[in-house]
């Protein structure tokens, strides 16, 4: 049984995250080909390999296995006694963004790509803490919050970090104002109208041949028109109007760009082209969410609240994944009886076999060491029922197949991207470390080199 000091000396590593920009000094650079030599590799698309070689050759792996040959010219990195297994991925997260949450409820036209910072902390841990990719979504707070994307968690600026621009849409459940019915009320309004103006555009394609044929009579009277003598050109008077309307014009062209690009994203979503995030705070959201994404034909993804365990049931008929709080463990209130139990979510949705992912906590959050490592909480649900193996797919390869990017990340396969953990010891052990963390072939994290630890187990901290 591990001693309560070791428990804490384990979360050390783990819980910086007000400390600074991290500094690397002279990483491992992606330029040449790069091995990885003499660790247990778990590639969670497959069985484990002991003493295995991964060969890394422009951010992508070239080869896997124990009898692969490395090249005179590569730079090696020698893991003997450490595990190697693919970088976690967050599939839902705001802490990426300058501000979490917008102040309009209705802003499908937004993007987080223009609010994500680089040198966010939120970042920072996340190669400390072994996430190589993220899914940068708008907050709860909201009704239709903007547009996700998805991004590696390393590089200089946005562009550099993005695997896929417009990667959903953020809906929410919980009321921003007025109460439940409003929301949905809204909400349903916002989809009508995508509803509506895709009927319009299918209306029009079928009339395309009676358009020709106006278009023709059209060109005819456009040739008769030419003889007319040409229209007189405004005055000065006039022209000092129209220069005087030039402000309100352009805050009307901008208004108008904004509601185009809101629609257009709301036209996909209710095509089923554009995944949506859907915040259930309640288990009755969660029973309107299922009846709203059949009913528009949404891809959806079901982000939970922690009173969502009480529709386990009703998402067992369900096979898509869904995205759980970040406290996983707590205690709740019985309205009626007034007595506390204990709640256990990865125990109830296993036992209904509803099959689950894990979030982080976010921005404006008070974290546990629970709610903020992806570690934890796998180990956590292999404690409470689920297998090992599951678990470790639940932080990489299935979050990847949730958000469509599996063909580049999730597992350690050839022609993967090179995001990779070097950990000095199994996954879910507490007293485990990322010892170093690679993004597309390069060392982006190294423990060794990592200040904040330094400072923290320094004599003096002690």
């Amino acid at each position: 049984m591990m001693s309560n000091k070791a428990v804490a000396f384990r979360a050390i590593p783990w819980a910086l995250a007000l400390c600074g920009w991290l500094t690397l000094a002279n990483p491992l650079s992606a330029a040449g080909p790069l091995a990885i030599q003499g660790a247990k590799i778990y590639p969670i698309s497959g069985d484990p390999i002991d003493s295995g070689v991964i060969l890394i050759r422009d951010g992508k792996i070239e080869a896997v296995g124990t009898d692969v040959d490395i090249p005179g010219e590569a730079k090696v990195i020698d893991a003997s006694g450490m595990v190697v297994m693919p970088g976690f991925i967050d599939a839902h997260n705001s802490a990426g963004m300058s501000q979490a949450n917008e102040q309009n409820a209705v802003v499908p036209f937004l993007s987080v790509v223009d609010s994500i910072d680089p040198v966010a902390t939120y970042f920072e841990e996340c190669r400390r803490n072994g996430i190589t990719t993220a899914a940068v979504v708008p907050g709860n707070s909201t009704l239709i919050g903007g547009k996700a994307a998805i991004v590696k968690t390393a590089g200089s600026f946005v562009d550099d970090m993005l695997v896929r621009r417009d990667a959903a849409l953020k809906l929410s459940l919980r009321p921003t104002s007025g109460n439940r019915m409003s929301q949905m009320a809204q909400l349903r309004k916002e989809l009508d109208k995508a509803k509506r103006a895709l009927e319009k555009e299918s209306e029009k394609e079928s009339a395309k041949e009676d358009e020709d044929k106006e278009a023709a009579g059209d060109k005819a009277n456009d040739s008769d028109s030419k003889d007319k003598p040409e229209q007189s050109k405004p005055k000065s008077g006039e022209d000092a109007d129209e220069s005087s309307d030039k402000s309100t014009d352009k805050d009307d062209d901008k208004e108008k760009e904004q509601e185009d690009q809101g629609l257009a994203a709301m036209k996909l979503a209710v095509q089923g082209r554009m995944p949506v995030y859907i915040y259930c705070e309640r288990a009755m959201d969660v029973a309107a969410a299922l009846r709203l994404a059949d009913e528009y034909s949404l891809q959806y993804r079901l982000v939970l609240g922690q009173a969502c365990h009480r529709a386990a049931k009703l998402l067992a008929e369900h096979e898509a994944p869904v995205i759980l709080d970040p406290t996983l463990v707590f205690w709740e209130t019985d309205e009626r009886t007034r007595e506390d139990r204990k709640i256990i979510l990865p125990e109830i949705y296993g036992a209904a076999s509803v099959p689950y992912l894990f979030q982080i906590s976010g921005s404006g959050s008070q974290p546990t060491l629970g709610s903020s490592y992806f570690w934890y909480q796998a180990a956590t649900a292999v404690k409470y029922g689920l297998s090992r193996d599951e678990a470790l797919a639940a932080i990489t390869l299935r979050p990847a197949q949730l958000l469509g990017i599996d063909q580049w990340v999730g597992s350690i396969e050839v022609g993967k991207d090179a995001d990779l953990l070097l950990l000095t010891g199994e996954p879910l052990q507490i007293s485990t470390w990322v010892d170093r963390t690679i993004v597309g072939g390069e060392v982006v994290y190294d423990r060794s080199q990592d200040e904040k630890v330094k400072r923290l187990l320094s004599p003096e901290a002690e």
